[in-house]
């Protein structure tokens, strides 16, 4: 065995500009494609190796111009490999030439070609009926001519595709693809797109990605179809203005609407991050309303100025009403009731964090508007100040102005102050916790009438005093044969509000929260503080359980009542011919539950239940059995006994099985049990192969009608059906997000918001 030493002589193109079609097709590669027969010597070669290696069987100098080296041959230069039967160097014109069988190989490509040859000096590469193939992921193709330089790689008469061998799913063939290696991007002339060999597309000229980078152009259509909007197909133009700045314009045309246009500008920098976003529609054709021109616009920013000031921003605003269920929309949800708009700034120091806020939702439908904060300024103690003998004095405080012109107080302002001292014990089995707070609250309310009720400015003052304890413990137990660990977590909390008449205060930013076992050991039952509720409660409760040796949980179950010592008197009006809506004055019970007995199959659920009128106030219960992201079942039930006023139950169902090979189904139905009727109901069938993947999505669901109350039977419900058709070649476009996980999520399949209550 004889070895040649030639230094830089050779730079071998393909070193480093292996193109990189697409980041996402790394699992599909593992089982469709077989791996690739890599030679073991490329795994001790260095890519910082300047230094062409050959050994060969036989090696000769002629005129000490031209050598030539026969039997089996290996080329080596940095980490790129070169196998042929037989090899010759001029010395004079700086070329190399190879032929017999060529294999090229580099860490992401091998070669197979009839002929190999070089220009030393250019740094020119040229191979004839190559065929070549990607090896870290999916990707194979022909060309009659390969070449290549430092400026990238040129394919005449090429292929290219993303399915394995025998598998003529999809390809892309071209007169010409020339691979830019700088700046990441491939052209293509005289291309034809072929599924199934039969030619479905002609393109004289494209563009795409051979890297991460992006690059202004056509992404794939969308295309649907609804008894809302007809025929529904969108078709996203994406430009690539800067690496931090991107825009992508959508004409969206619905037969039975008109065209619309979409626009999203995203933005990101090193302090700086957020998008833009705007939907318009000119005309709406309609003939059931006179809609005019219809939009809506969403302004999302998020600033990290340092390490102790942020700011945020978020804020969507829509044309009218019914813009939402009629059209839908990419920024929110076809059943969302109401528009959460905010913009803080805040601060994070050592001693004190403050934000200022400016908040509002805007109610859609006929409903009462809600108060806007403008502005609202949080203060608090960041840490504790230590006051000796382990007292601790923590503080907060904030400032509010609200305006309403609908509303009789058109406008308030409050300040709340609260300076809480405590004092902590903590042990590896025990926490315990005394509290004692002042609220002092002042409201300052300006009526546009006078009132029999409100007043104009209110003082309120009250303590609030609390104990909170839990213990720990934990056992060596078994389950299911194995060996475990069984923790217990009893808590007790007593909690000392007095009463004070609120009835005097309007309702600005407070409605009852619900509760659930970790909600009985809230110090308010409302949000807000225009109404805090007084109590002499004590509140039990407990928590058990159980991990496996891996440490997984495998049950838990949590119990706990609120005992009132005193009947509680606050009661959510402010007036006395408004009946309250849920009163803070329920003993409720509330349970709740895990239970994972099996790798696959999950049990959860929860209760609350109101012990003095013996009625359910809530109730929920899921069983899953989760074989893995293509196997995937559940069954659920949830009541609420107030949701906006409505009594609530559902009984739903979800699943996602394969049906086939490469074929999946999908499926989800909801129903209104009280009202006696579907929800929403939904079927998809997705084929996938290793290159290409396609979906049809069917569903059926009630239209979301803002006007009408959910348990109304004078209007019958309207229900609207849809079909949606998604078709991607992978490796040739966008496969991000097209699994069958995506389908549960997305909104087709998943939950929703509780007026159509999938939530």
């Amino acid at each position: 065995m004889k070895r040649t030493l030639l230094n830089q002589w050779l730079l071998l193109a393909f070193a480093g500009t292996s193109p990189v079609l697409w980041a996402d097709n790394a699992a599909p590669l593992q089982v469709c494609y077989p791996k690739a027969d890599i030679p073991a010597i490329m795994a001790t070669l260095d890519k910082n190796d300047d230094q062409l290696r050959i050994d060969s069987s036989k090696a000769e100098l002629v005129d000490n111009k031209t050598a030539e080296f026969t039997g089996p041959l290996q080329l080596t230069f940095r980490d790129t490999l070169l196998t042929a039967p037989m090899a010759r160097v001029s010395k004079i014109d700086q070329s190399m030439f190879a032929d017999g069988g060529i294999n090229y190989y580099s860490p992401a490509l091998k070669v197979s070609s009839s002929s190999f040859s070089a220009q030393l000096t250019e740094n020119t590469v040229t191979m004839h009926d190559a065929e070549y193939r990607f090896i870290t992921q999916a990707g194979r193709g022909y060309a009659e001519v390969m070449s290549a330089s430092d400026q990238g790689i040129v394919l005449n008469k090429a292929s290219f595709s993303t399915c394995p061998e025998g598998d003529n799913g999809w390809a892309l063939e071209a007169d010409k693809i020339s691979i830019n290696a700088e700046d990441g991007w491939g052209e293509a002339w005289g291309s034809v797109v072929k599924i199934k060999d039969i030619p479905v597309l002609y393109l004289p000229y494209m563009t795409y990605p051979v890297n991460d980078k992006r690059k202004t152009g056509v992404l794939f259509p969308k295309i649907g179809s609804s008894q809302k909007v007809g025929l529904d197909i969108e078709v996203p133009y994406y430009f690539n203005i800067a690496d931090n700045y991107d825009a992508t314009l959508t004409p969206r045309y619905m037969s039975q609407r008109g065209t619309q246009l979409k626009s999203e500008f995203r933005y990101l920098t090193n302090q700086h991050q957020g998008s833009l976003y705007l939907e318009y529609l000119n005309k709406d054709q309609d003939k059931a309303g006179d809609f005019g021109s219809r939009y809506l616009s969403h302004v999302s920013h998020l600033a990290d100025f340092n390490d102790r000031w942020r700011a945020t921003v978020d804020f969507t605003d829509i044309s009218d009403d019914s813009y939402l269920t009629e059209l839908g929309s990419d920024i929110n949800s076809q059943s969302d009731t109401q528009l959460y708009r905010q913009a803080t700034l805040s601060y994070y120091g050592d001693d004190i964090r403050s934000d200022i806020q400016l908040q509002g939702f805007e109610i859609l439908g006929n409903y009462t508007k809600a108060y806007a904060a403008l502005p609202q300024l949080n203060l608090s103690s960041a840490k504790p100040i230590d006051l000796g003998a382990g007292l601790q004095f923590l503080w907060s405080g904030q400032y509010a102005h609200f305006a309403n012109d609908s509303q009789n107080v058109k406008s308030a302002d409050r300040l709340h102050l609260q300076p809480t001292i405590r004092l902590p014990y903590n042990t590896a089995a025990l926490e315990l916790l005394f509290e004692g707070s002042l609220l002092q609250t002042y409201y300052q309310q300006n009526m546009q009438l006078p009132s029999a009720v409100l007043d104009k400015s209110v003082q309120r003052s009250m303590p609030k005093l609390s104990m909170n304890g839990k213990l720990h413990f934990e056992r060596d137990s078994t389950w299911f044969g194995g060996n475990a660990l069984q923790t217990l977590e009893p808590q007790i909390q007593y909690l000392y509000v007095p009463y004070r008449d609120q009835r005097n205060i309007a309702l600005f930013d407070t409605a009852r929260l619900q509760d659930d076992y970790y909600g009985l050991f809230r110090q308010n039952r409302y949000s807000g503080l225009d109404r805090i509720n007084d109590t002499n409660q004590l509140t039990l409760g407990w928590t058990t359980r159980v991990y496996d040796q891996q440490d997984t949980e495998r049950f838990r179950f949590s119990m706990g009542q609120i005992l009132f010592l005193a009947d509680p008197k606050t009661e959510f009006e402010i007036a006395p011919d408004q009946p309250p809506a849920i009163a803070a004055t329920e003993s409720i019970f509330a349970a709740e539950t895990l239970l994972h007995w099996q790798k696959r199959w999950f049990l959860n659920g929860g209760v609350q239940y109101d012990s003095q009128t013996k009625r359910m106030v809530k109730s929920n219960v899921s069983l899953d059995y989760r074989a893995d992201d293509k196997k995937i079942f559940q069954l659920n039930h949830r009541y609420s006994r107030d949701v906006s006023s409505n009594e609530i139950a559902q009984l739903g169902a979800l699943g996602t099985m394969p049906i086939a090979d490469k074929w999946q189904a999908v499926a989800s139905y909801y129903r209104d049990i009280n009202n006696h009727r579907m929800i929403e109901a939904n079927i998809g069938f997705q084929y996938e192969s290793c290159c290409w993947a396609i979906r049809l999505v069917a569903r059926r669901q009630i239209e979301t009608n803002l006007e009408q109350a959910i348990d109304n039977f004078a209007y019958p419900v309207k229900l609207d059906s849809g079909i949606a058709l998604r078709f991607v070649l992978k490796g040739f476009g966008d496969s991000a997000g097209f699994d069958v996980s995506d389908m549960l999520s997305n909104g087709l399949f998943g939950y929703r918001r509780p007026y159509l209550l999938n939530n």
